[in-house]
């Protein structure tokens, strides 16, 4: 006999109030820093821990 859920209920992922991407720790937005900076040649890059979210972004600023 197979396994029937009593009630199929649909989960939606969490969405941040910020449209930028999200790391959740200061470790994996360096982690990208350093994956754009080897791959993209992109320049300059930091990250910041946002007052709105709580998560981490990068800036060029």
């Amino acid at each position: 006999m197979k396994y029937k859920p009593s009630r199929i209920r649909k989960i939606y992922p969490i969405e941040s109030p910020c449209k930028k991407t999200i790391y959740n720790s200061f470790i994996d937005a360096k982690e990208s820093i350093d994956y754009l900076q080897e791959n993209k040649g992109v320049k300059d890059l930091s990250a910041y821990k946002c007052s709105v979210c709580g998560f981490w972004h990068l800036t060029s600023k």
